[in-house]
């Protein structure tokens, strides 16, 4: 829960659904997500008047890192790049965002038309835990 009215991060829940397979995947024990909203910039330079300027919606970028505790990520990964290779349809899926608010209300979101790859499959020790990291565009969030 929220801490002295703020959001300390274990306030969110995030749950992904594949829409090729139409499964809940786990993805792990997820230690950060970052969420970056794109954009294009736009630009008026009239020569009549002062510039403007604006922004363009051009979806999301979600970036995470996760603690390897099973192989459900390397195994979807697998299962992704089989289907490419045997030009089965890939459809995109959706991330569900959960966030308990610091005054006791509950936010939900979901990042619609989500695609996701898992860049890293981690540096391998004997001391240390596995880290994978895997990054997912979504087109655009939307609440719930």
């Amino acid at each position: 829960m929220p801490v002295n009215n703020m959001n300390v991060g274990v306030d969110y829940n995030f749950g992904y659904f594949d829409g090729t397979t139409s499964a809940l995947v786990d993805l792990g024990d997820v230690q950060m997500i970052r969420i970056t909203a794109l954009k294009h910039d736009i630009k008026s330079m009239p020569y009549n008047n002062y510039p403007r300027y604006g922004y363009v919606p051009d979806g999301f970028k979600l970036d995470f890192t996760v603690t390897r505790t099973k192989a459900i990520l390397e195994d979807l990964m697998v299962t992704f790049e089989a289907n490419f290779q045997a030009g089965k349809v890939m459809a995109p899926g959706y991330i569900n965002e959960t966030i308990n608010n610091p005054d006791n209300t509950i936010s939900h979101y979901q990042y619609v038309n989500m695609v996701m790859f898992l860049t890293d499959h981690g540096d391998i020790s004997r001391e240390k835990v596995v880290t994978l990291k895997l990054e997912g565009y979504a087109s655009y969030k939307r609440k719930i």
